[in-house]
């Protein structure tokens, strides 16, 4: 999917739909019958009310100067939410090293709880999107469509009504018989921050988009929302890169990274993982993780009977060692495998990943016997292309 406006709301409601002005504010209206890609509407504008570059085209020249996995990331992965002041942080930075710094402190801000080593809402917001673009996808990739954006932004509706045929809005009776009928789908949120309660969100399906778009009513209400986390420490003369140092996370299980870091081979309990790759925009695949932790005590004659908590440590690290992603859960719930009869405790975690190769390492402790295991993988998360191909 992509935004398929093809009018100067496009490019007026893309971002609107986050800020309460424009992001990427436009120094001339587009014309309009131009459709715009996410990528052309990052590079079209400029950050008129942060004075971000005194040239006339400094973020476009910025921009064209991002290496293709930097740009990417700022043209779909954070286009919903970054803010006007994090965009101008991301183009002024001169490295590989500072950008992804930067990423990291990102998702950091956006954290319900920074120091849980719980970065929900990144996954979550992936989450979103490749949920979008398995249910709303069709031309384009399902993140880009009205539907798939407000899903990522607002997550998934309280409710949906779907119509099979319904007329425009605000047509009058008496030239009913005369209405043009389409289907529509009408999303309700319980509360949306920004816009109050009992939010009514109506999609109209466009044949010569064959898709849904937003009504116009509807675009008007959610240029009301604003959903930057924290405000971003940024002077219009240094951007400054800031992570409180108190507040980094912290390790629960220090005693299984320690098992970890000392590279101990352990295989008192065994596990076995499953991994899937989900498609979700150029510069980011979804890697989503099984873990599967055998347990022969958990019945008795038939009888479920109370099972050990295992503690699971998970590290994701590139080859050179830097980590990109730590993981702590704790798995307590024994289901039925679905190859036999046996029961397992087990565990799901979804990981965020460019491209590339990775190093997985897995340690489970038995909280009631204090049994370790430890299981180290090769990682090759494909990309967007390889993975839509297979689709």
């Amino acid at each position: 999917m992509s935004l398929r406006h093809s009018t100067i709301r496009a490019a007026a409601m893309l971002f609107p739909l986050l800020c309460a002005e424009p992001i990427l504010a436009q120094d001339e209206p587009l014309p309009s019958d131009q459709r715009l890609s996410p990528v052309q509407i990052s590079v079209t504008g400029e950050l008129k009310h942060n004075h971000c570059f005194e040239q006339p085209h400094g973020a476009k020249d910025a921009i064209h100067r991002l290496p293709a996995t930097a740009r990417n990331w700022l043209a779909e992965d954070a286009i919903y939410i970054i803010t006007p002041e994090e965009r101008c942080a991301f183009l002024r930075l001169e490295t590989d090293e500072e950008r992804n710094q930067f990423i990291e402190q990102f998702w950091y801000r956006r954290a319900s709880d920074p120091i849980s080593l719980d970065y929900d809402s990144k996954a979550e917001h992936y989450r979103r999107i490749v949920f979008a673009n398995e249910n709303y996808g069709g031309q384009h990739s399902g993140w880009k469509t009205d539907r798939g954006r407000v899903y990522v932004v607002f997550g998934p509706p309280d409710s949906v009504d779907v119509y099979a045929n319904r007329g425009e809005a605000g047509t009058p009776p008496s030239q009913g018989s005369e209405t043009h009928l389409h289907p529509a789908e009408t999303w309700r949120y319980h509360h949306i921050q920004g816009i109050g309660e009992n939010v009514q969100l109506d999609f109209a399906y466009e044949a010569s988009h064959r898709d849904y778009l937003l009504t116009a009513p509807s675009q008007n209400l959610l240029a009301q929302t604003y959903p930057n986390p924290h405000p971003f420490p940024m002077t219009p003369e240094k951007v400054q890169l800031y992570v409180d140092p108190d507040r980094s996370p912290k390790i629960r299980f220090k005693d299984l990274e320690a098992v970890l870091v000392s590279r101990i081979v352990r295989d008192q309990v065994k596990f076995s993982h499953r991994i899937e790759f989900s498609p979700a925009t150029q510069a980011t695949t979804l890697a989503r993780i099984d873990i599967q932790i055998s347990c022969e005590a958990c019945s008795r004659a038939g009888q479920f009977v109370p099972w050990p908590a295992y503690q699971l440590f998970i590290r994701v690290s590139e080859p050179s060692g830097r980590v990109v992603d730590t993981s702590e859960l704790t798995a307590d719930i024994a289901v039925h495998d679905k190859s036999d009869s046996r029961l397992t405790v087990d565990a799901h975690l979804d990981v965020p990943l460019a491209p590339g190769m990775y190093q997985l390492a897995v340690v489970a402790k038995n909280a009631a016997t204090g049994e370790v295991g430890v299981v180290r993988v090769q990682l090759d998360v494909p990309n967007f292309e390889a993975l839509e191909t297979k689709h």
